[in-house]
């Protein structure tokens, strides 16, 4: 437990880039024991973990720590028959009942894919109690790990809590005289920390006023017929998602409009345009930024800023409009002068 708390102290300061997250979960699943010794068939039963844990984003990795309880139970007709008084050696029983009862504690590291959907990687498990060998046999060791691969999938929702189902296959280090192997499913809420309250509306008398913030297509940059966001639009987007989760005073809501030329069938145009205004949301709500805040909208070649077919007009008319409601001019003035102020360091404009 020193070691992993040693390890949280270490990592949660290195993603400074992103609002922590804080998750509630439950999993459970397939537990299969081999035994190492001649003689002995394989155990089944299942498991349960109820977890706490706290992640971080730094680039495209997800870091995170938890804890938590642990329950398991197999079903065995007795290993071994032990001809001893000893009341620490327990005798052979039939359909015996084996269980688990633990504290538990994780560490997983993931790279996230897909625009953040999904996160694959490592998930290493700490189990700590008074019983830890899976067996009939006691144990002095009470402190169990165990590690394996871990596959993330998050559902994508206009909402404050956002929820997540997990999958991972783990298999134990120090567990004596057998091998374990505990195959998890679950899911799991959470939410940004600390949660960002959303403004108190401004009285009837001030009315909420509207403004666009033009990107030009060499601003906010994607590969033809991709929604892939690229560098340095990549970085700006983080930076002034995190320039809106840290002043929510300056804006109410934002939708993301996405615009493309008239090249292409309609139909396809419409969807790229979708796809790439939800990309740009998703990047900006990962910074921590409230989610129901923030609306993204496609539109396809529909709304030109001009008519033509020069490869110029064609250019003008693939954007990223930033379309912002705000309660004050104040607001307004501080929201533009930070995109002015990204765009100057990123773009030299």
């Amino acid at each position: 437990m020193k070691l992993l708390g040693t390890v949280l102290l270490t990592l949660l300061p290195m993603s400074a880039a992103s609002a922590p997250q804080v998750w509630l979960g439950a999993s459970g699943g397939y537990t299969h024991i081999v035994p190492d010794g001649s003689g002995q068939t394989s155990k089944n039963g299942y498991h349960l973990f109820l977890d706490a844990s706290a992640e971080t984003t730094t680039g495209n990795w997800n870091l995170g720590v938890g804890g938590g309880f642990f329950y398991n139970r197999v079903y065995s007709d007795g290993e071994r028959d032990f001809p001893t008084d000893d009341p620490d050696v327990v005798r052979e029983q039939r359909n015996l009942r084996i269980e688990t009862r633990a504290g538990s504690a994780a560490l997983s590291a993931r790279y996230r894919l897909w625009d953040g959907h999904i996160e694959a990687g490592l998930l290493i498990r700490h189990l700590f109690g008074s019983s830890l060998s899976f067996s009939q046999d006691k144990d002095s060791n009470q402190s169990k790990f165990f590690v394996g691969p871990q596959l993330i999938l998050k559902t994508a929702a206009d909402t404050a809590w956002m929820q997540r189902v997990d999958l991972n296959l783990t298999s134990d280090l120090n567990v004596p005289k057998r091998r374990v192997y505990l195959l998890a499913a679950g899911f799991a809420i959470g939410r940004t920390w600390p949660i960002t309250q959303p403004p108190q509306p401004e009285p009837a008398s001030k009315p909420a006023e509207r403004f666009e913030e033009i990107l030009a297509d060499k601003v906010i940059n994607f590969p033809s017929g991709s929604s892939q966001l690229q560098e340095p639009a990549l970085t700006f987007l983080k930076e002034f998602g995190q320039f809106l989760q840290k002043h929510p005073e300056h804006w109410q809501s934002m939708t993301v409009e996405g615009h493309t030329d008239k090249k292409g069938k309609l139909d396809y145009n419409m969807k790229l345009s979708q796809d790439r205004s939800d990309a740009v949301r998703r990047v900006i709500v990962d910074q921590g930024v409230v989610q129901n805040k923030v609306h993204a909208q496609g539109f396809g070649p529909t709304r030109p800023l001009k008519d033509g077919d020069s490869p110029e007009i064609l250019a003008l008319n693939r954007r990223v409009v930033m379309v912002f409601t705000i309660s004050h001019r104040e607001g307004r003035q501080e929201v533009s002068r930070e995109i002015q102020r990204l765009r100057q360091k990123h773009f030299g404009e």
